[in-house]
């Protein structure tokens, strides 16, 4: 059985926190682990983020739609927006998220991590564009098997 929520913000940072909080939520009916959660957590936030600053270029007043399934054995989430889309290649040109140089001040910057962060937390990640609708689609197995008792 498969367990969908669809949430949906306005395109506004201060309402990713609303997101999150759901998705918390929703994975404490499971038994994954703390630091599992937080790491979806991180991959949810930083999507969506990509989505307000990238695809709507920090607009407000555009949906930011949301849908997270919950299987017994995995939890997919896929962040949709209508704004302008990303390269697909970009995920194929991620590489490991490097340590920065205390000699480089190029390294310094928190900027363009998002995209590296998300690989690193989600087993699987794809990115499609149909119809003007841009999906990441991010998705990770659930060990441990059945929800946890109520």
């Amino acid at each position: 059985m498969i367990r969908t929520l669809h949430l949906k913000i306005d395109s506004r940072s201060e309402c990713i926190e609303l997101v999150s909080n759901a998705v918390r939520g929703l994975c404490r009916l499971t038994r994954l682990t703390t630091p599992d959660l937080a790491g979806i957590e991180l991959a949810l936030v930083e999507a969506i983020n990509n989505a307000i600053e990238h695809a709507y270029h920090g607009e407000p007043g555009h949906p930011v739609m949301v849908t997270i399934d919950l299987a017994q054995d995995r939890l997919s989430v896929r962040i949709h927006d209508r704004g302008t889309p990303m390269d697909p290649r970009q995920l194929d040109q991620i590489s490991e998220l490097a340590e920065p140089d205390p000699a480089d001040p190029n390294t310094w910057s928190h900027r363009g991590r998002g995209l590296i962060l998300i690989k690193s937390c989600m087993e699987t990640v794809e990115y499609r564009t149909d119809q003007g609708l841009n999906t990441l689609i991010m998705s990770r197995p659930i060990h441990g098997g059945s929800p946890k008792p109520a």
